[in-house]
Order: structure tokens, then sequence, then C-alpha cells
């Protein structure tokens, strides 16, 4: 599990230095570009780069709290026998029966096609620190429902069941 919080890491890293280098380079460029162009105060292209400039500048804070967040992650932290990252969780709702499972991912890896959901979703975390056996309430944008966990298993490959 170390290994997919480190290639999410690098990809982050990878993605910063992008930004970082869109931010000290190519918008200065497009700034001084546009400024040369006479009158700031009606120079379209001069406010859409500071804007984006702006935009830029939010993206990397995020992206370097989303790195720091992860380079913080220990599983050896983690409570076993509740539901967290990276585990695989059998659902049963139970008002019709029907079952299926989710792997509580981090947001870069979510891909719900394959199951893997955020552990930031609003489901992911309506499962989070939860036991097997345990029924809980899940509310969506479609719907309010009540699941009971058959089964998950943890970062750690333990395995509980009701």
């Amino acid at each position: 599990m170390m290994d997919r919080i480190a290639a999410v890491r690098n990809k982050l890293e990878e993605e910063i230095a992008k930004v970082r280098h869109e931010i000290e380079v190519e918008l200065p460029k497009r700034i001084d570009e546009a400024r040369s162009k006479g009158d700031l105060s009606e120079n379209a292209e001069y406010h859409t780069a500071k804007e984006e400039q702006r935009y830029q500048s939010l993206r990397l804070l995020q992206l370097q709290h989303r790195h720091a967040r992860l380079s913080g992650i220990d599983v050896n932290n983690v409570d076993p026998e509740t539901v967290g990252l990276y585990s695989v969780v059998d659902l049963e709702e139970v008002e019709n029966g029907k079952r299926y499972s989710y792997e509580l991912v981090l947001p870069e890896e979510m891909d719900v096609g394959k199951g893997m959901i955020s552990i930031l979703s609003p489901i992911g975390q309506q499962l989070r620190g939860k036991k097997a056996g345990e029924t809980t309430t899940m509310t969506t944008p479609a719907r309010t429902f009540d699941v009971k966990i058959i089964a998950f298993t943890n970062i750690l490959g333990d395995r509980f069941e009701t």
C-alpha cells in the first residue's frame, strides 16, 4: 500500500513542478507581453493572465497541502478493525438486499467504474471508521438508504466479516 501512496505522491510532485513552471516562467512572460501592449485597464490579455496566475497560485497551495498530507500517512497508526484508506468494503442494502463492494482510495486514484471511490467522498466519509456488522445510513444526491457492512479487508490485508 505504501507503493500506491508513493505513486500518488510522485504524481502530485510532477503536477506541482508543472504548476510552478507555469507560475514562475510561462505566466510572467504572458503578463509582460500583455503589459507591453499599452493601457492595462482595457487589456483583456493582461487581466486573463493575472487571473490565471491567481488560479495557479491557489492550485499550487492545494497540491502542496495534499502532498504534505500524504507524507504524513503512517499505516502503522491505522485502526486495523475499522474501515479506512484502502479498505475494500462489502455492503448490503438493508431494504432490498442488493450487494456491492467499494475500495476506499485517495482522490487521485478514484475510478468509480472500477469500484474505487475516494475516501473523502460522501460515501467514503460515511464508511470510514465503521466495523464489520455495523449498519449505517448512506446519503447520496439521489437518495438516503441504510447499508450493512458485511465484511471489509483493511489496508494491512486483514479481513473482518459478520
